[in-house]
């Protein structure tokens, strides 16, 4: 048995290829072991380089976001032998247990580093969303011997303690051990933490790691989270899941709110330890809270103006909450919009508002003087292209947005989209979910994974550019040769309207939005406004491209 001081932690944290801004679950549990007495460290495969395009760079692909350089912007130094250099990272650390946070996407790039280091017979527990969805499944790997259910603050303490003091794990609450037999057992939930305690220690990641870009420029960046959980019941998210989990366990309510005190003991924590220049606030929907508590936040930060982000719904940006956000610095919002049939919206992804209804939250958040972007997402289970062009249609409604991101849904385990994808026959049920901005993984008759990456990579130009254009935007889709020199095409065009420039440029382009001249091939001029929606040019009822042009 060691001492606490001399007990060796190795948290591994699989990722995929420059998924930014650190882990705040990572941070959050070296705190929590530091606090205690372990001796901690980390093993993140962020800065490798892997057979998955890293998500940021789709967005830049698929004109999403302005382009950006991971070496010269970030200081990012790219690796290549994850594999030798985990097991070298063993070798040299010796540690006496190892923590694993995985997502489903992630999951199986950590069973496969576990697998790499067998030998060393390194007790292991794998946690994260993923576990807690698919516990049967995450058990079911030869690798992996213990997984965490549910939220992870107390057990990986009293893990660690077992472990240390030599003893069994087989009855820690949250716990499901694999016996040498390969029994399984499985425990009971415990009640949910107190998420008001224990500060987030970022000093295990590299430096690199805390830089992102953000509307044109780059920010030293850390997460923080002000609530747990989310009041609504979206079918392609997996946080319902976590609320119903805890409610079937009669455990109380996931979705828990942070007082405004303890959010800014955390802020001045980080602003300590790392000294951010910008707040990335990983709430489900910030703004989904009473209006008194959104006054009470503003209050709260209002000599900080550190700038920050948040995601949210357009039906909770009232003028007023946006008019407080917007004394405080915030810099930029991404704002939820998903899918334009209002009834598909309305009766499968389960969100009310109608079209119209957005379309007046729109006009209210570009009035705000705020930055934000637009989310959409396309290849849910029964839609169809011209489903898609309903929603390409709803967002050339909008106006002042700064960028549209475009997701393909992705059948995440733990989502009742997934369970109806797996009933109509479009995935099979043993089937892993990989990131939003893969290729789709649902087989549908109606509308295929190479017509869904076609709508990815072209829905901002059919969004940006008149209608009139929609028949040559649609040969851009097929990833052929010629589809590529179409799409290349367009991807200049659109970056020298859209991207050109800071978001700030943007935010004075909606203010004064004049018309300018641009010279067509053929010699004539187009009149095109960097904010409107038809570009200028009188709209006419084209019907929606073919998906074979």
């Amino acid at each position: 048995m060691k001492e606490r001081k001399d007990f060796r932690i190795l948290m591994v944290y699989p990722n995929l290829t420059m998924m930014l801004v650190p882990s705040l679950a990572i941070a959050k549990f070296t705190g929590i072991l530091r606090e205690v007495g372990y001796e901690v460290d980390l093993f993140d495969t962020t800065h490798y380089v892997s057979e998955l395009t890293s998500s940021p760079q789709n967005r830049v692909k698929f004109l999403q976001a302005r382009e950006f350089d991971e070496q010269r912007d970030l200081g990012v130094v790219f690796k290549t032998d994850i594999l030798g250099d985990f097991q070298a990272k063993v070798d040299e650390y010796k540690p006496d247990l190892m923590l694993v946070s995985v997502v489903e996407d992630t999951f199986l790039q950590g069973v496969t580093l576990l697998e790499s280091v067998k030998d060393a017979n390194i007790p292991a527990i794998v946690g994260g969303v993923f576990p807690t969805a698919a516990p049967e499944k995450a058990i079911s790997y030869p690798g992996v011997q213990m997984i965490g259910l549910g939220e992870g603050e107390d057990t990986i303490v009293e893990v660690a303690e077992r472990v240390r003091m030599g003893e069994s794990c087989e009855d820690v609450k949250n716990v499901w051990f694999k016996r040498d037999d390969g029994t399984v057992v499985k425990n009971q939930m415990r009640p949910l933490v107190d998420i008001q305690r224990g500060m987030a220690d970022f000093s295990l990641f590299d430096e690199a790691r805390f830089y992102r870009p953000m509307g044109g420029k780059i920010f030293k960046t850390v997460p923080i989270e002000t609530y747990r959980g989310c009041p609504y019941s979206c079918t392609f998210c997996n946080s319902p899941m976590q609320v119903e989990i805890m409610r079937a366990n009669h455990l109380g309510n996931f979705m828990r709110r942070k007082r405004m005190d303890d959010i800014r003991t955390e802020i001045d924590h980080m602003i300590e330890q790392v000294d951010p220049e910008f707040l990335y606030i990983i709430d489900d929907s910030f703004l989904a809270r009473p209006e008194a508590e959104v006054e009470a936040f503003a209050e709260m930060y209002a000599d900080l103006k550190i700038p920050f982000w948040f995601n949210t719904r357009p039906e909770n940006a009232s003028a007023k909450n946006l008019e407080l956000m917007n004394s405080i610095n915030c810099f930029r919002i991404s704002f939820g919009l998903e899918c334009g049939n209002e009834k598909f919206r309305r009766e499968v992804v389960k969100r009310a508002p109608t079209n119209e209804e957005i379309i007046s939250n729109f006009d209210t958040i570009a009035e705000s003087g705020i930055a934000f972007s637009v989310n959409n997402m396309i290849g849910f289970p029964d839609e169809t292209r011209e489903m898609v062009f309903e929603t390409i249609d709803l967002n050339r409604e909008l106006q002042g947005y700064d960028s549209l991101t475009v997701s393909i849904f992705t059948p995440y385990r733990g989502t009742d989209l997934r369970e109806l994808a797996v009933k109509r026959g479009y995935i099979e049920e043993d089937s892993m979910a990989t990131h939003t901005t893969s290729s789709s993984t649902l087989n549908m008759p109606q509308f295929t994974s190479a017509e869904i990456d076609g709508l990815m990579r072209t829905f901002t130009s059919y969004v940006q550019f008149p209608k009139e254009e929609w028949p040559r935007i649609a040969l851009g889709e097929p990833d052929t040769e010629e589809g590529r020199k179409i799409f290349n095409e367009y991807h200049n065009r659109y970056s020298s309207l859209v991207f050109q420039g800071t978001q700030e440029s943007r935010l004075e382009q909606w203010d004064a939005p004049n018309e300018y001249v641009v010279e067509t091939k053929n010699g004539n001029e187009n009149k095109e406004k960097p904010w409107g929606w038809n570009c200028g040019v009188e709209q006419n009822d084209y019907a929606v491209p073919p998906n074979d042009p």
